[in-house]
């Protein structure tokens, strides 16, 4: 929630971004990749969790088992996930993965034929920023990537941040005291989740402002799996809430293959967070990567 202040004053508290294994950061050398997995394939397959949330959002219960172990088991992938602080700004933490991508990719031990991203929330965003780093930087771990997965990702922006916003003017402009300083508790809330007002990505083309429209990596695929409150997508409360935080996207007039890329996938009366751990879904992710 405020993970960018603790970051600018130095707190032992704000979260470094690292790829993880068993808990634990990863040293992205040769002999930790080794030593952490005991197959290290040519396909790789990376998690980017959400907001308020580390890498044990993936966990299926009791197995502790994740999208990318299933598919480690099922159809050769090597897994990683990602830890980060998700109160810094999505530019960021974009340009951060973008950096982590490049290092795991030159510390492999073995050619990389694909790569798979999936980010749940926040982390799709996370994900688009640091294709569009990479893409300027010339990074060529971006030629890999094969499938990316964007899982209940707010793209047009989430509902709570969106009413958060509102809130925070609202109290802030009324006379009661009390009522101005539950406003200004909320006006203190991260750079990281206000950028979900409108799914900012910050860009770095010339000219392109942190909230605008950012690319989609032409090389790959996209897909959205998106979810809803009720069984019926149609029902006015999926309607209105879609799977709680963010709506399931609908097409509008001018759209373009280049703006709005990719199928969308709806996950009738599957809620946010479950999202990131349901087993149709994963269904659809392993038949996805697996298709000829």
């Amino acid at each position: 929630v405020v993970g960018d202040y603790l970051d600018r004053g130095g707190n032992g508290l704000a979260i470094p971004m690292a790829l993880v294994q068993d808990g634990q950061p990863l040293a992205l050398n040769a002999y930790a990749l080794c030593t952490a997995q005991p197959v290290l394939t040519r396909k790789l397959v990376v998690l980017v969790h959400g907001w308020c949330c580390n890498e044990d959002v993936w966990h299926f219960a009791p197995t502790n088992a994740t999208y990318a172990t299933k598919l480690q088991q099922d159809a050769g992938f090597t897994p990683f996930a990602v830890r980060y602080n998700t109160g810094m700004p999505i530019a960021e933490n974009g340009a951060a993965f973008d950096q982590h991508m490049t290092a795991l990719v030159a510390a492999y031990p073995s050619a990389i034929d694909s790569i798979v991203l999936i980010g749940h929330s926040m982390g799709g965003l996370v994900i688009r920023s640091a294709c569009e780093h990479g893409a300027h930087a010339g990074a060529s771990w971006l030629s890999l990537v094969r499938h990316v997965f964007y899982i209940g990702t707010p793209h047009d922006g989430a509902v709570l941040e969106r009413f958060a916003q509102g809130a925070t003017v609202a109290l802030a402009r009324t006379r009661n005291p009390v009522t101005r300083l539950v406003g200004r508790l909320l006006g203190v809330r991260s750079v990281g989740v206000k950028d979900l007002h409108d799914g900012g990505t910050a860009a770095v083309t010339p000219g392109v402002t942190a909230l605008s429209w950012v690319p989609w990596l032409a090389t790959a695929r996209h897909h959205r799996l998106v979810g809803t409150l009720t069984d019926n997508p149609q029902h006015p409360v999926s309607q209105a809430l879609g799977d709680g935080l963010v709506r399931v996207p609908t097409p509008t007039p001018g759209d373009s293959p280049e703006s709005n890329p990719g199928d969308v996938t709806v996950f009738a009366g599957v809620h946010h967070m479950q999202l990131a751990r349901d087993a149709a879904i994963y269904a659809a992710i392993l038949a996805t990567v697996t298709a000829a």
